[in-house]
């Protein structure tokens, strides 16, 4: 069995209640092309793979995937500026995945999006996503509205319900970030900038402490865990010589990051290579990312690892039911 734990699909419902929006986030339709604006210079084009459902199933088929976890990309519901309007887009978005979900059974699971307007009706969401509408997860972007980090303590409520229900929270960069006037040239933001801040999302978790009040959190860190399976060694380093960086926890951070999964978007075999041999297979897990990224050439990457038979039944499908209780 193949399953792919990080793919995108944005249903009409959701296109059509951001195209009437004159701020972000929204969908504008310039001569038959959509364009979703997640930020005022963050405009990317939305191909018919991204919109057509019938695209992904039949590119699924060709590659061998039975089953793909849904998730809305970007634009971000949270990015909405009125709490009423944020909740309000997630709950649409939502109900879009669902609708797919539901016609054709088997082939498709739901993660959430949440608006985070308010923090009840958020929680409350979740719960619907999860008991009526059959979802594993929750995605959430770097930073929630673009511009507030992950260890942000009026969030705490929301990461807590998860921990509680044995949820998982899937960690996604969006277009728009802290570090937005940094990536603006050369489009570094998707190439480089995407990696930052999820990096800087699963360090806050980490060095907040976080993860040691939330054990039973569960995290999947994608993009081939983004930079730490390279740098959590100098991070351990330099963080225990500055006692102060560890205030709030009571090990080195690399014992959390153990507590981490990815999957395998990371791009090129060495990358892959490195997150398979620092984090093992048993927490890492097959994703695509399309319809940003071809489908073929993630199981292409997969493939030409030419690991172990064990190893790569966790990678395809083990790992990914374990910790989604799929």
């Amino acid at each position: 069995m193949r399953i792919d734990v990080q793919t995108h699909h944005v249903r009409e419902n959701f296109v059509k209640a951001l195209e009437s929006r004159t701020d972000v986030p929204r969908y504008e339709n310039v001569d038959g092309t959509w364009w979703a604006h997640g930020g005022p210079r963050e405009k990317l084009p939305m191909g018919a793979a991204a919109l057509d459902i019938s695209l992904k199933l039949e590119e699924m088929d060709a590659n061998g995937i039975d089953l793909s976890l849904l998730s809305i990309n970007i634009p971000a519901a949270d990015l909405a500026a009125k709490a009423a309007d944020a909740d309000e887009l997630a709950r649409i978005g939502n109900d879009g995945i669902a609708e797919v979900a539901a016609k054709h059974t088997g082939r498709f699971r739901g993660v959430a999006s949440l608006g985070f307007g308010d923090i009840d009706a958020t929680c409350r969401e979740l719960d619907r996503c999860v008991d009526d509408l059959g979802f594993v997860g929750l995605q959430v972007f770097a930073y929630v509205g673009g511009n507030r980090p992950l260890d942000d303590p009026a969030l705490e409520p929301v990461w807590a319900h998860l921990a509680e229900r044995g949820i998982p929270l899937v960690l996604h960069p969006g277009a728009l970030s802290i570090s937005a006037e940094a990536y603006a040239d050369y489009w570094i933001g998707p190439m480089v900038g995407f990696l930052y801040d999820e990096s800087m999302a699963a360090i806050r978790l980490i060095f907040s402490g976080l993860l040691e009040r939330l054990p039973d959190l569960k995290v999947l860190l994608p993009h081939g865990g983004a930079t730490l399976p390279l740098l959590i060694g100098r991070i351990d380093g330099l963080s225990g010589s500055h006692p102060a960086a560890r205030k709030n926890i009571s090990h080195a951070p690399s014992h959390y990051f153990e507590r981490f999964y990815t999957d395998t978007v990371a791009h090129s075999a060495p990358a892959l290579a490195l997150a398979v041999e620092q984090m093992g297979a048993g927490r890492v897990m097959f994703a695509s990312d399309a319809p940003w990224v071809p489908l073929k050439k993630h199981v292409d990457l997969v493939e030409g690892l030419n690991l172990p038979a064990e190893e790569a039944e966790k990678i395809w499908s083990g790992t990914a039911k374990a910790f989604f209780n799929l």
